[in-house]
């Protein structure tokens, strides 16, 4: 588990006031847990899957439900305060952050206001979030920075109709004074990453990377004066040129894209995407209010979402101990708890309180996936290893039969055959691959499965899933070891032997400085912590 900062004390940044009223909603799509009364929930959770609606008709994505675990579970904390605080830096200008992991996505945005047509800035960093959210999930291709986060700006910049559709692409007002005070960046620094990396180095203030990014992605897809570019830079990325020699190829001289970039932005009025409701496809929102012991648990639940350090997950732990004396039948408690004692390598105590916990609820997600975590621990250094890898299949199986689409029990299935060191059967092969066209955007799974097909020597495989990897816009060239590896066996045929010897990180190491980075309004932010 990679581990966070320790922030402050819960207590003090997770003080519950007597009113708190703590209210879950479950559609389709999100889970919502938010301390708000049930009607601004619903109107909250209704405005959620407009927006993912409207996302899946633009883009041409088909619009399937996923099993309950693989929904994007949003945290609303009470303020700007209490969300910097929980990110660990107060002085950022983070407005929400999101987590992209493998069965439990998680993103953190202050209170919402929902008001007749207009966004908040909660909703509008939520929305910024799920775009990146959507595209990691259906984007298999090269997606430089600058891409991913215009694409996440137009979708963020949305606006509900008076008819109950949907605008998207509306003028990013909220980066007024980047498109029109500031242009410290320059053309080729918008769209070369290590250009731009370069220069930050030098120059550290604030920049208008986000504000020009959503102008050049509105400007290629609606302006309507570059038609075919768009696709023509991609192909050029996809036959391996450069970002920098990819948009030369595409967009021809760069300082004619950049004036006619500041020509587009003066125009008095910017075209936007009409949706009509009737297009929009509707779910059941089910709203309910949570009990007082999961209202007393959910500053502890957060914090444990978020990622502890040594220091914080012991304090915690002593918090979950007190909460399962206060509440010794509840399986939510207890389900807390067993991942409190996980978390602080008590791992028998957190398979005792699984347990407890699934006694009571059968059908507790988290408890049966506290006791997979902990029972694979327990069987690293197990007197009997065949046995104790044998008591995580069976508790792999019992949670697969529950959600057949988790992806926790396909991953564990396979890592409890290579943690074994023994053959690695098809099935659990097959079976992380499932995981990862459930879970796209966790790169730790997609590095694990990238080496499983290195193993086997099926390179055309290993390549496909290693080009994501290699192109990721978060990561520095020089410390990308699955662009090292995509370079190794540029050349190789299936079956052939690497002649050269790699020193790279195993699938349960991390992917680099900032692999698996999720994304704040105004800062990068949300590293992904992995699978335990």
């Amino acid at each position: 588990m990679r581990f966070f900062t320790f922030i402050a004390s819960i207590l003090i940044i997770f003080a519950v006031p007597a009113h708190a009223e703590w209210h879950e909603a479950n559609s389709d799509h999100f889970r919502i847990i938010a301390d708000q009364n049930e009607k601004d929930v619903r109107e909250f959770a209704e405005r959620l899957e407009k927006f993912h609606s409207a996302l899946h008709l633009t883009l041409g994505i088909k619009n399937i439900k996923p099993s309950p675990s693989n929904r994007l579970t949003i945290y609303v904390l009470r303020n700007d305060f209490q969300l910097k605080k929980l990110y660990g830096d107060k002085k950022s200008f983070v407005g929400g952050f999101y987590i992209p992991r493998a069965g439990s996505s998680v993103s953190f945005i202050p209170r919402v206001d929902t008001n007749g047509n207009d966004v908040d800035m909660s909703e509008r960093v939520l929305f910024h979030e799920y775009a990146h959210h959507i595209m990691y999930t259906n984007n298999k291709l090269i997606t430089p920075r600058w891409y991913s986060e215009g694409f996440a700006e137009f979708h963020g910049s949305a606006k509900f109709e008076k008819d109950g559709g949907i605008g998207l692409g509306i003028t990013a007002s909220h980066r007024g004074a980047e498109l029109y005070l500031a242009d410290n960046i320059k053309i080729e620094e918008l769209l070369d990453r290590e250009t731009y990396r370069l220069a930050r180095e030098k120059d550290k203030s604030y920049d208008n990377f986000y504000g020009r990014a959503w102008l050049l992605y509105h400007y290629l897809n609606m302006g309507g004066e570059r038609p075919g570019q768009l696709s023509k830079y991609f192909t050029q990325l996809a036959n391996g040129k450069s970002e920098l020699d990819a948009a030369r190829e595409a967009f021809g001289d760069l300082e004619i894209l950049d004036k006619d970039l500041k020509k587009y932005m003066r125009r008095s009025k910017l075209q936007y995407m009409k949706i009509a409701g009737t297009a929009l496809k509707t779910t059941d929102i089910h709203i309910r209010k949570m009990t007082e012991a999961e209202g007393q648990a959910i500053p502890l639940i957060i914090q444990q979402k978020r990622g502890l350090n040594k220091e914080s997950a012991d304090e915690l732990l002593i918090e979950a101990r007190a909460l399962a004396e206060k509440f010794p039948d509840d399986a939510s408690i207890l389900s807390m708890l067993s991942e409190a004692e996980f978390d602080t390598e008590n791992y028998q105590a957190a398979i005792d309180a699984a347990d407890k916990s699934i006694a009571i609820d059968p059908k507790n997600i988290n408890a049966h996936v506290q006791k997979i975590y902990a029972l694979a621990e327990i069987a690293k250094d197990a007197d009997d290893i065949d046995a104790a890898w044998k008591n995580v299949r069976s508790a792999v199986v019992t949670l697969n039969k529950l959600e057949n689409d988790h992806p926790i029990p396909l991953i564990y299935y396979y890592n409890s055959f290579r943690e074994q060191g023994v053959n690695i059967p098809e099935t659990a092969v097959n079976g992380i691959v499932r995981a990862l066209e459930i879970a796209p955007y966790d790169q730790k799974l997609r590095w694990m499965v990238a080496q499983q097909f290195m193993r086997e020597k099926e390179y055309s495989l290993a390549r496909y899933y290693l080009i994501p990897l290699a192109n990721d816009p978060h990561q520095k060239n020089a410390n990308n070891p699955a662009a090292k590896l995509l370079r190794a066996i540029e050349n190789l045929k299936d079956g052939e032997n690497l002649s050269i010897k790699l020193s790279l990180p195993t699938s349960d190491e991390d992917m680099g400085d900032d692999a698996g980075d999720g994304d704040a309004d105004g800062d990068d932010a949300g590293k992904n912590d992995g699978n335990k």
